[in-house]
């Protein structure tokens, strides 16, 4: 029995993106728009001429979802950058500050539960000026004020229930 020489198997080359950093966040994009459409199924989504609850959340999932396609097609296309070490900095007060502003525009109002969600979320960034900061919470809460509670007529409770006695 002769001895020969292992013959090269046909191996497919793999294909790994050029840009780890577009193909995480397309991923993610699609999570976030999987979590966001499925939610939303359970509401009615309507019809052109009387569009229901469930129109919007869907709608933005698939946006959301398309932008997560492209961002993974554009990763195995162009060259990007790597994919770095996350700060879990940035989501925790960013996140914070949302349920801090669910959880306290009720019993608060617009007037202090607008500034104080600015003030956590501006946190996010260890370079944020607190003048700055300051100042964006405040035009932010006259503009949410002007918006919703004054144009709009929505009942969202501009200063705490409990001042409605004296105002």
């Amino acid at each position: 029995m002769p001895l020969t020489a292992p013959q090269p198997t046909a191996r497919t080359p793999r294909r790994t993106p050029k840009s780890p950093q577009d193909f995480a966040a397309g991923l993610f994009l699609l999570a976030l728009a999987a979590i966001g459409f499925f939610g939303s199924l359970g509401l009615d989504f309507g019809r052109l001429s009387s569009i229901g609850p469930g129109f919007m959340p869907r709608t933005v999932a698939l946006l959301v979802a398309a932008f997560g396609l492209l961002l993974l097609v554009q990763s195995f296309l162009w060259q990007g950058s790597r994919l770095e070490r996350w700060s879990l900095r940035g989501p925790v007060f960013v996140l914070g500050a949302a349920l801090l502003f669910a959880w306290t525009i009720r019993p608060l109002g617009l007037l202090v539960a607008g500034p104080l969600a600015v003030l956590v979320a501006a946190a996010a960034d260890p370079r944020s000026r607190p003048l700055e900061v300051l100042i964006f919470a405040v035009v932010l809460t006259a503009a949410s004020i002007a918006l919703f509670s004054v144009l709009l007529g929505l009942p969202i409770p501009v200063w705490p229930p409990a001042l409605d006695r004296w105002l």
